[in-house]
């Protein structure tokens, strides 16, 4: 299926490891040239060689989509050296497991300026040089988390999602004259090396069954369904957000695991005692 991307220049925030590493690897191999942005040097390289491996084009931007001035200068870059860009997804971000009685305010803060301002200071930076273009793609990594409560503690990371998904749909009215679309994909929960060192085989079994599909989706299935958002056949959708997890919000909401969430806390106090 011809997708129009080869040739293209895309910005992929949070592309050192897994959704957004396996974003740039699937855009990389419709063509696209990749700057793979990410916090971790180590990690942007490691995705930058495998684009390169399979004979793409490709460059590490190490900048913080926190911070306004990192932003601008990345974006700046990009546009020197490989003259514009067409797609960008905002990838990076940050999560939390706590409760508004448990989270500080420089962890809602933290959480915020990451996944909300960060995803702000992005999609701003490039709205000129896509304007330039004739157009482009915005992509959000969302969550279901983004439009109903899907956990119990997370406050930062919900509101975060939910703002992005407020912003999407701003955007994709601001912008729509441009022909810049702008949308959201909302994973379920991702079958990543994280999640794996995080549980057992046995627990990740049984949350599979909460889906429909009896199945959970991987880094791939995210990125198969960012790559359709940034082709030419996607050119008359934007302000959605697509779900892509297995039917799971199809239920009214999984269940509240009051255990897990103890365990988290204790983990958390004891990590500040360390601190102090």
């Amino acid at each position: 299926m011809e997708t129009g991307l080869k040739g293209k220049v895309a910005l992929v925030t949070g592309s050192g490891s897994g959704i957004g590493k396996a974003i740039a690897l699937g855009l990389a191999r419709e063509g696209v040239d990749i700057a793979v942005n990410d916090v971790n040097q180590q990690n942007a390289e490691g995705t930058v060689a495998e684009i390169q491996g399979m004979g793409g084009r490709a460059m590490v931007v190490i900048a913080s989509v926190a911070g306004e001035a990192e932003v601008k200068g990345m974006v700046d870059r990009i546009v020197a050296e490989w003259g514009g860009i067409d797609i960008l997804v905002n990838n990076a971000g940050l999560a939390d497991h706590l409760l508004i009685e448990d989270t500080e305010k420089e962890e809602w803060e933290r959480v915020l300026s990451v996944n909300l301002s960060g995803t702000f200071n992005c999609s701003k930076s490039v709205v000129p040089t896509m304007r330039q273009r004739g157009g482009g793609r915005i992509i959000n990594t969302i969550s279901y988390s983004g439009e109903r409560m899907t956990m119990i503690g997370g406050v930062s990371y919900t509101s975060s999602k939910s703002g992005i998904w407020g912003l999407t749909r701003q955007l994709s009215f601001e912008l729509g004259a441009y022909q810049i679309t702008v949308n959201g994909i909302s994973p379920g929960n991702v079958i990543t090396p994280m999640l794996k060192a995080g549980t057992t085989p046995q627990r990740l079994e049984e949350m599979k069954k909460w889906y429909p599909l009896q199945d959970m989706p991987t880094p791939e299935d995210i990125a198969d369904a960012a790559v359709f958002l940034a082709s030419d056949r996607a050119r008359m959708i934007t302000g959605i957000n697509l779900a892509v997890d297995g039917g799971v919000t199809v239920p009214i909401a999984i269940g509240v695991d009051w255990d897990a969430y103890t365990a988290i806390k204790k983990e958390r106090a004891e990590k500040r005692k360390e601190k102090k």
